[in-house]
């Protein structure tokens, strides 16, 4: 976990100096006539702000998990195929709740509003369906199981061809 908060810190860094970049450009982004250039920096704007909270809510739910780790058997029924899967590995989603608080409410707040801007200045556009998906999905994170059957054993494979 140590190594993957060390990871998470470089990515932190990464986002504040591009948010820094960003803030920089806003006049150019005022003067800009495309709406789809406008939009992009709108898009982009706001997804820094999610991210920077998605980073610091990774590093609260690693301090969590730690302390009071996630279970999960190794082995379960597929309830569509009802076959046997096995666990693979851990994988990282998004949720609604947070277990940062207020630390992180202000960013959550100024990117809600950067995506709701999204969606009103540009309807109908993939960056308008970009933003409502990022406003949708939540800034708190997870770990969840990732289950795969296993894999199939061929009885008489056809030999490698020759190259």
């Amino acid at each position: 976990m140590n190594k993957e908060k060390a990871k998470a810190r470089i990515y932190l860094k990464y986002l504040e100096y591009a948010g820094k970049e960003m803030e920089k450009s806003s006049r150019l982004r005022e003067e800009e006539a495309s709406p789809r250039w406008k939009a992009n920096y709108d898009l982009l704007y706001a997804q820094l702000l999610a991210y920077k909270v998605r980073v610091y809510e990774y590093g609260v739910y690693l301090d969590a998990f730690v302390k009071k780790p996630q279970t999960a058997p190794l082995t379960k029924t597929d309830k569509k195929t009802k076959k046997t899967v096995h666990m693979i590995d851990w994988h990282l989603g998004t949720r609604k709740e947070i277990l940062t608080g207020d630390l992180t409410k202000p960013f959550i707040e100024e990117a809600n509003k950067l995506f709701a801007r999204v969606v009103k200045s540009h309807p109908g556009t993939p960056w308008a369906a970009r933003a409502q998906w990022e406003k949708n999905r939540g800034f708190g994170v997870r770990l969840y199981p990732y289950y795969e059957p296993p894999y199939k054993k061929i009885k008489n494979p056809s030999p490698l061809p020759k190259l």
